[in-house]
């Protein structure tokens, strides 16, 4: 396997970006029956590790610098909802906009934190083809 910038071996042993403070590591979890790639992720943070399998591909599967791109724009509709919902200055998480439920509080808070990077990177990841070569 060979990785190109910004991708890198995670702690995890998986591919994966760094962000900040912050490492996020993804791989393939199997197909859906809608024959969509599924991912299991992986964001670790200095407040604590966080985990899902609830992101897919669209139909007829996807490769992993897809799915991290993927993942880096839902981490930043997450970001962007939680920034207007305290620019507006509802501080309370009942109240929390419609893409905060994305993640976990800490993560979310997180991204908004590292949204400009976050953005960045999805950009870059999302122009370039073969970052990730089997």
């Amino acid at each position: 396997m060979q990785l190109k910038s910004p991708f890198i071996i995670t702690s995890r042993l998986l591919q994966g970006i760094k962000v900040n403070d912050g490492y996020i590591s993804i791989e393939y979890e199997g197909k859906t029956s809608e024959n969509r790639q599924r991912y299991r992720y992986w964001i670790d943070l200095p407040s604590g590790e966080f985990t899902g399998n609830d992101l897919k591909s669209g139909v007829g599967g996807g490769n992993l610098r897809s799915g991290m791109e993927g993942l880096l724009s839902f981490l930043n509709a997450a970001a962007e909802s939680y920034k207007y919902r305290i620019r507006n200055l509802r501080n309370d998480w009942a109240s929390s906009g419609e893409n905060e439920d994305l993640f976990d509080e800490k993560v979310v808070e997180w991204s908004a934190a590292n949204s400009d990077e976050i953005g960045i990177l999805a950009c870059e990841i999302g122009e370039q083809e073969n970052l990730i070569e089997d």
